[in-house]
């Protein structure tokens, strides 16, 4: 009876022995290298082709339509930001002979918002002292235009702006022009409404009735 529990002892003891080998045997893979592994074998995998986008129509290029109007009688806005028009575009309207003519290019003084015109006083004219509700911005195309201030029309207080200058015209500010030595074309740039206010008592010498 002694001898069959010592065996019986034994086998456990070997069989234990046995099993913890086996357990032993096995490498031990720290958390860091299973991960690792685990990104190589997803590397490995070969990724599934992107499906394309289905192919949309695209849309044909627009191309402007022309304008309704002539462009030597169109008075855009801004919003016709295609419009252009060329020197010889520019008709100014008829006039009684040595009257300053008046061509608006955009917009319309008489509204609010952005207006641009372009102004021809014929040689020797003059303008009566004037003013304008506006602020006013002036570029001399061509001549010179022999520009003053002041409630009475005097030749000593001009100044001579040849072609390609630039001067202000203030709201409420009296002034007057000279074309003495020929014709001269003047591009005015303000915001609307607009208008000429001839001042009190002044008098014309010769040429224009009331103002650019």
């Amino acid at each position: 009876m002694a001898r069959t529990s010592f065996l019986a002892a034994l086998f456990v003891a070997i069989t234990s022995v046995i099993a913890f080998s086996g357990q032993q045997s096995r490498s031990y893979a720290p958390p860091q290298q299973r991960q690792s592994a685990l990104v190589q074998q997803r590397q490995v995998t070969p990724p599934r082709p992107a499906t394309s986008p289905t192919p949309t129509a695209q849309r044909p290029a627009q191309t402007p339509t022309a304008a309704a109007t002539s462009p030597a009688t169109a008075t855009p806005s801004l919003a016709n930001s295609a419009f252009f028009l060329l020197p010889e575009d520019v008709k100014f309207p008829e006039a009684s002979p040595g009257a300053s003519r008046t061509r608006t290019l955009l917009g319309d003084p008489r509204a609010e918002g952005l207006y641009v015109t372009r102004t021809l006083i014929p040689k020797g004219a003059q303008t009566i002292p004037h003013t304008h509700p506006d602020s006013r911005t002036v570029t001399v195309l061509s001549g010179i235009c022999y520009y003053g201030r002041g409630e009475v029309f005097d030749e000593s207080q001009t100044i001579a702006l040849p072609p390609g200058s630039f001067f202000t015209e203030p709201a409420g500010v009296p002034h007057f022009i000279w074309a003495k030595d020929g014709d001269v074309i003047l591009q005015t740039t303000a915001i609307g409404p607009s208008g000429t206010q001839i001042v009190s008592g002044s008098t014309k010498t010769t040429g224009v009735e009331g103002g650019k």
